[in-house]
């Protein structure tokens, strides 16, 4: 792939950056190669760039290259005094430790990143972290705690300006509702985080909402329109180039079917959800399965 590269060493990072949010992670791994080069060592910039590479890495599946960037990155912001940057390379982590199964872990490292947007009065990490921590009480099986940590992020989400980031939120609090068995809330909160989603044009938050909605008709016994719904998302998570979402689409489906009885069929949605978890090394998700743990 042919790039156009951009002259100043910040502009480069910026650059990786954003072709990285679009998705477009051969582009941004050019970039960000083609600005190590560049960057001078011990600025912030080589700090940014080392946690852009790490994301970069994280999303092509390569965890291991992708810890080693974050923990890059998460010295050389300490060595800079800049505690905010340190902060996010720690979520980064702790999103890799979450993918494999290290809830614990991953949950010790949103706390101590939450600490910091505390301090620094950083609402968008606020929310970040308050809803990363959501969702490792939902999976550690607290949902009264997962409910608070939702509460919290929407509260902080709502103090910015991102809807992008009020949407995930939104998206957090239906999904520990219909855990909580209030379906009506969840639809509450649903359609709220659509209604938020389509004002930014958010193509994968409105993806995983389609996603929510099927797993709410799952869990309400509705088998016929949840295999639609998961059906439906699959291919939309697919479009976006989202294994991580695909596969618990396709996970979902998996279920639904053996609900339906249709084996064979729930036979071929699982292993394309194992495949797909696989690409990202989704360990702990590849073990739900192994257990037979249902949506």
């Amino acid at each position: 792939m042919t790039v156009t590269v951009p002259d100043s060493p910040e502009m480069l990072v910026q650059a990786a950056r954003d072709a990285a949010r679009r998705g477009s992670l051969r582009e941004a791994d050019e970039l960000a190669a083609t600005a190590a080069g560049r960057v001078e060592q011990g600025t912030r910039e080589a700090a940014q760039l080392a946690n852009i590479r790490g994301g970069i890495a994280f999303e092509l599946g390569e965890l291991d290259r992708a810890e080693g960037w974050f923990k890059q990155a998460m010295s050389l912001a300490g060595e800079r005094d800049d505690p905010v940057l340190a902060a996010k390379a720690t979520t980064n982590l702790g999103s890799i430790a979450h993918l494999r199964g290290k809830v614990v872990l991953a949950g010790s490292l949103y706390q101590s990143a939450l600490e910091v947007y505390l301090r620094e009065n950083d609402q968008v990490g606020v929310a970040r972290s308050e809803h990363n921590l959501g969702v490792v009480e939902r999976e550690l099986g607290d949902v009264e705690r997962a409910a608070d940590h939702a509460e919290r992020a929407v509260t902080a989400a709502r103090r910015t300006d991102d809807y992008s980031l009020i949407a995930l939120t939104l998206l957090g609090s239906a999904e520990t509702a219909v855990k909580r068995g209030e379906p009506d809330l969840a639809r509450r909160m649903l359609a709220a985080a659509r209604a938020v989603a389509n004002l930014a044009e958010d193509a994968l938050s409105l993806t995983e909402a389609a996603r929510l909605e099927a797993l709410l008709s799952y869990v309400s016994g509705r088998y016929g329109a949840a295999l639609r719904g998961a059906a439906g998302a699959y291919q939309a998570a697919i479009r976006l180039k989202a294994p991580y979402l695909a596969g618990e689409c396709a996970f979902l489906a998996a279920q639904t079917c053996r609900r339906l009885g249709r084996k064979r069929v729930a036979e071929r949605c699982q292993s394309r959800a194992e495949a797909l978890f696989r690409t990202v090394g989704a360990l702990a998700a590849l073990r739900r399965i192994e257990l037979g743990l249902g949506a």
